[in-house]
């Protein structure tokens, strides 16, 4: 006799694409951002933020136009590759998205030291 809902849950990953990233440290406030242009209030973009000011468990801010990827919680994972970006983060639910950009030689050696900062557990794959 079973007892209990038995299932086999999927992951759903959210697959996104920008042409830009912008990597930007302010004292202890670090924050990138995946866009277009941000030329309109309604353009596509995904956002992490962390601040180091104040303990707080490692806490990132995740923002997107989409709102079902909006989160204020520690990642769960992240990796990192020359132009593709994989994180696992939330709280009470979990979100997988894949991020793809294009970025070249210096920018993305910032790009990798700054996430590297806000989620110290990044995997750099070159």
């Amino acid at each position: 006799m079973k007892c209990g809902n038995i299932f086999n849950q999927k992951k759903m990953k959210t697959f996104l694409e920008f042409k830009k990233v912008s990597v930007t440290v302010n004292g202890d406030y670090y924050q990138i951002v995946f866009h277009d242009g941000l030329d309109t209030d309604d353009e596509p973009y995904f956002m992490i933020q962390r601040q180091f000011e104040f303990p707080d468990g490692d806490v990132c801010h995740f923002e997107s136009h989409h709102e079902n990827l909006i989160d204020q919680c520690k990642a769960k994972s992240a990796s990192l590759s020359t132009n593709i970006l994989n994180l696992s983060y939330g709280r009470n639910h979990r979100r997988y998205v894949e991020i793809r950009f294009d970025l070249d030689g210096a920018e993305f050696q910032e790009l990798v030291s700054v996430l590297k900062e806000m989620i110290p557990e990044t995997r750099v794959e070159m």
